[in-house]
């Protein structure tokens, strides 16, 4: 994981399934490359607030947690079990880097190692 493997909405792409595929692989919310429509048209990304700041985290933003995070977020924690509004939080309250090094351990399998992925219950590998 890296700065780039958070999305702005505090979702980490390294544990997506679109982004650990091998064909048809997802490039990630921050990279230019392959990636989905629902990404490509993200309306948090192009957030008016970021003020063409697509890069900037929604913590920063005088208005988070709004509305389109926190229906984001509800469809993640109930899908999923993961919560983007919690990410962006822990990331205000730690910093970036602590907040990748503690994920990357919590999303190791405990077999082999890799990255687990927030779509299935079992490991890819």
């Amino acid at each position: 994981m890296n700065s780039t493997s958070i999305a702005p909405c505090g979702v980490i792409c390294d544990v997506c399934y679109g982004f650990q595929r091998v064909k048809n692989k997802c490039a990630g919310c921050l990279n230019t490359g392959n990636k989905p429509y629902h990404c490509t048209a993200c309306s948090i990304k192009t957030c008016h607030e970021k003020k063409g700041n697509e890069e900037l985290l929604c913590h920063e933003c005088p208005k988070f947690p709004c509305r389109r995070i926190r229906d984001l977020d509800k469809r993640y924690t109930s899908k999923y079990g993961e919560s983007p509004v919690r990410n962006l939080t822990k990331i205000k309250n730690m910093g970036l880097i602590q907040f990748i090094a503690i994920e990357e351990e919590s999303w190791k399998c405990i077999k082999c190692g890799q990255l687990l992925c927030v779509h299935r219950e079992v490991c890819l590998a």
